[in-house]
Order: C-alpha cells, then sequence, then structure tokens
C-alpha cells in the first residue's frame, strides 16, 4: 500500500538521522547514509561468517585435543558453508533479518534454535545420502551444533541491545512519522504505533486540506500542509502516513502527487477496523494487494507438526501418566456408585461436535440445554473431587480425545454446548476460538483463566488469550505453555 515517489524518495525510504542539529549549508539537514535494511544486511553475513568459523574452529581444537597431526579444514569448511548458508537462508525468508524482529532477541533465539534444527537434519540426511558421515565426527557435530546456538544467540541479544540504543533519543536507526490528516483514523494510528522501544516517534499530525477529508480530530494540530513539506525537506520527517479516509479519489490523487516530491516514504493508512487487528498484514492475491484480517491458523506446516506433537507427546504421556489414571479409576470406584468417567458434548474444531471425557467429580452429570457451572464450595462436588479438580487430575482421560484426533494437548478450553450458545450471542469473536482444536490446557489458563466463568468479563479475558495464541501459534508457545500448566497444577489458582 505504499505510494511510489521520485527515486530520490524511495532510495531514502527509511534513513535514519544521527545528529538532530546537522544541517547542511543549504539549510537542510544531512542524513545518514545508514538504513534499517542495510543493519540486516550485516547480521546476516555476520551469521553466515560466524557458522563457518565455528564449524573449522571446534574441529581444529577437536583434532587438538585428539593428537591428530593432519588436519584437513576444507571438509569441516564445506559444511560450515553448506550449513550457514541453509541457516541464514531460512532466516532470511521468515522475516528474522528485519529490522522490527532483530529488536526482539527472544524471538530470534527461538527461530535460530529451531531453523539450526532442521539445517542439521538436513545436513545428517545429506551426509547419509552421499556416504560421506564417517568422514566426521559426532563429537564434532555436537560441538558445532552447541556452539553455534551459543554464538548466534549471543550475538542477537548483544545486536538487540545495539539497536535500542541507536533509536533511543533520536538515534541513527529511529523513525519519524508524520500523519497527513487531522482525523480520527491518524490519531488512532498515532496511538497504534508510537511507541519508543520500537524506535518510532510521532512527528504530528497534519491537516491534509482537503474539502471533503472531514479533519475532525480535536487535539493538537502541528500545522497545515506546507508546514509538512517545509519538516520533510529539512530532514526531520522519515515517513508520511496519509490518513483521509472519506477523501475522494481526485482528492487523494492531487494529495499524493504532491506529497511525491518530498523525499520521504509515503504510504496510506487502512480504516480503524483494520487497525485492531494485530495479526492482519499485507498479502498478494494475483496482482493485486489486500489487507488480510486473519490468517488461516496452523497453515503449511503448522499443521503438520501441530498434528505430530498431539499424537507422539500425547501417546508418550498417556502411556506414563497410566498408573495414576487406574489409580484414580478405583478410587472414584471404591467412593461409591457410579461411572468412574463423565462424558459431555462439545465443540472443537470447526464447530463439530465431540464427546470429552473427564473423572467423575460430581454428583450429577449434566449433558443438555441447561449445564450449571461448578462454583467454589459446590455441594455436587465429591470429596474425591474436590482433590481432583484442585489439581486438574480430572482431565487426564482427555489424553484419549488428544489420541483420538479430537483435541490437542494446548488450545482453547473447550465448553458445555449451552454455554457456548450462550456466550456466542454475547462476547464478539467468541466463535473464533474454533478455528483450532481445543485443549487440555491453554494461554488462558496459565494465565489465571480457569475454572468458573460465571462473569462476561472473565470469559472475555478468556477468550481474548485464547484469540491471541491462535494468531501468534508456535511450537515453542505450546512448550511454553506446557512448562507453565506444570507450575500452574503444583501451585492451582482459580480450580474449583
Amino acid at each position: 500500500m505504499v505510494i511510489e515517489g521520485r527515486e530520490a524518495a524511495s532510495s531514502m525510504a527509511e534513513t535514519g538521522v544521527s545528529n538532530a542539529d546537522n544541517y547542511s549549508g543549504d539549510g537542510v539537514r544531512r542524513r545518514s547514509s545508514a538504513s534499517r535494511a542495510l543493519f540486516g544486511d550485516v547480521v546476516q553475513f555476520i551469521d553466515f561468517i560466524a557458522v563457518i568459523a565455528i564449524s573449522v574452529g571446534v574441529a581444529a581444537v577437536y583434532h587438538w585435543f585428539a593428537l591428530q597431526s593432519l588436519f584437513d579444514f576444507q571438509p569441516y569448511a564445506a559444511a560450515g558453508i553448506v550449513g550457514a548458508t541453509g541457516l541464514t537462508a531460512l532466516l532470511r525468508r521468515d522475516g528474522y533479518y528485519e529490522f522490527d524482529q532483530l529488536l526482539s532477541s527472544s524471538g530470534n533465539i527461538r527461530a535460530i534454535v529451531s531453523r539450526w534444527g532442521l539445517v542439521i537434519l538436513g545436513l545428517l540426511a545429506f551426509a547419509f545420502a552421499l556416504k560421506i558421515s564417517e568422514s566426521f565426527s559426532r563429537v564434532w557435530l555436537f560441538a558445532w551444533s552447541a556452539a553455534t546456538i551459543v554464538v548466534i544467540a549471543a550475538a542477537r541479544i548483544f545486536a538487540s541491545m545495539l539497536l535500542r540504543s541507536m533509536i533511543s533519543d533520536g538515534g541513527v536507526f529511529a523513525r519519524r512519522i508524520a500523519i497527513v490528516g487531522a482525523t480520527k483514523l491518524g490519531a488512532r494510528f498515532a496511538e497504534h504505533v508510537g511507541a519508543a522501544e520500537n524506535g518510532i516517534s510521532i512527528v504530528g499530525l497534519f491537516e491534509a486540506g482537503l474539502p471533503d477529508n472531514g479533519d475532525d480530530q480535536d487535539g493538537a494540530v502541528r500545522g497545515d500542509m506546507a508546514a509538512l513539506e517545509n519538516a520533510a525537506r529539512n530532514g526531520e520527517i522519515d515517513d508520511i502516513v496519509i490518513a483521509v479516509p472519506r477523501a475522494s479519489r481526485s482528492d487523494m490523487d492531487r494529495l499524493a502527487r504532491r506529497l511525491s516530491s518530498l523525499p520521504v516514504s509515503i504510504s496510506i493508512c487502512p480504516n480503524t477496523h483494520w487497525l485492531d487487528h494485530t495479526g492482519g498484514a499485507i498479502t498478494k492475491v494475483g496482482a493485486a494487494s489486500v489487507l488480510s484480517l486473519y490468517r488461516r491458523p496452523l497453515e503449511g506446516w503448522g499443521g503438520i507438526m501441530k498434528t505430530a506433537e498431539d499424537f507422539v507427546l500425547g501417546a508418550i504421556l498417556l502411556v506414563v501418566l497410566s498408573p495414576v489414571l487406574l489409580l484414580i479409576a478405583a478410587a472414584i470406584k471404591l467412593q461409591g456408585k457410579g461411572p468412574i468417567l463423565f462424558a459431555q458434548q462439545r465443540h472443537g474444531f470447526n464447530n463439530a461436535v465431540f464427546k470429552i471425557y473427564k473423572f467423575r467429580t460430581m454428583t450429577v452429570a449434566e449433558d443438555g440445554e441447561t449445564v450449571t457451572q461448578a462454583q467454589k464450595d459446590d455441594v455436587r462436588i465429591t470429596p474425591l473431587g474436590k482433590i481432583l479438580r484442585r489439581y486438574s487430575l480430572d482431565e487426564l482421560p482427555q489424553f484419549f480425545n488428544v489420541v483420538r484426533g479430537e483435541m490437542s494437548l494446548v488450545g482453547p478450553r473447550p465448553h458445555a454446548l449451552a454455554h457456548n450458545h450462550q456466550y456466542a450471542q454475547l462476547i464478539e469473536n467468541y466463535s473464533g476460538r474454533h478455528k483450532v482444536k481445543p485443549g487440555i490446557t491453554g494461554w488462558a489458563q496459565v494465565n489465571g483463566y480457569r475454572g468458573e466463568t460465571s462473569e462476561n468479563e472473565l470469559m472475555e479475558q478468556r477468550v481474548n488469550y485464547d484469540l491471541a495464541y491462535i494468531d501468534n501459534w508456535s511450537l515453542w508457545f505450546d512448550f511454553k505453555i506446557l512448562l507453565m500448566t506444570i507450575l500452574a497444577v503444583v501451585f492451582p489458582k482459580n480450580a474449583v
């Protein structure tokens, strides 16, 4: 959605300013030649060289300790080149050399570990296929793999710290944005992007001066189009964002032509509805650019990895926990009459109905149009049921649901059909929880939103966490939630 200006404008699109008082003789401030894109290229080059150097260095140390007189570095250099090419190509493809991604060291480290694992698996397959695996030591491979992760991760942390210092206080990589259109849309855009930690500062809102653009912002307005042009030519602005949603096509064309002469990047702000969707992105459909509000969850390899995670890890946990399952089943049977398991219909992926299994913890088994949620000190809960519910042991039979493909280990918790129908009418985007399989545990539960949800506000918060999980899913995210679940079970909160 970028309006192409003159060649000078595009070449200086994301250039930072190193000194606020650095002006040339003609009164126009000089701009630094450094750019955000250049920083990512430098980091990629360093990664490439580092992987090769670590491969050869580890091999040299290994041969020295093994007291081997002859050391041929070429095979290890070749392996390093292949590994470096694979790692940097995957990171570049997935956008981890982009400026905003480099600011987040934690996200980069997770990406490095996962992509490097894929590269090592590829190298092993390549070596076995060519029957050259015997030429390389297993000790070298392990040491190279571990050292690469440590060194590259440390470099990412340093790069993140360096970037943050260079964007603070108007540093060389700071990005200054001016908004054309003193509108509510412009003000909303400023709220969304004006984060100092991201190196973005809003220079101000400028009146577009169009007859029907609807300038309606009552807040501080820095000036008109003349003031905007003066600020841009003085080097005070890096980007201009047009926020005039009610402008006619002719007025927009006129405004774009006028701004295209300025040496800055020029973009159009989408509407407020699109701004509220943090998972949105600009994508291509054929030759047309569109604003994507939602992406298909678990697309590409995501669905395959999620299914493998559920089946493999779920089966292992089911076998490991089988003694506990048998012990709890026997305890429930000895407690008195009634079934061991409680089955209830719930909505799963794409609103498909399935039966969820739990250990029976109550004296009733409601599964109809009216289902009363369990509350604190509920008289319907059995003495053994209180213990099982407190430590979430009643949920263990759901591993059968996971292995059968009806549930996931991690995902939005499924609710009774009666509650689903009720909340779908009251809470916006509630049904979006069913875009993935429901889970035994979830992002909402480990953040304290488990147990009774009699208040709509609590359910809204739970839904927000569920939707955030769907939009940001990754294997690392699942593993994090599983680890947090263990802590939540050992130190339970909100359990009834």
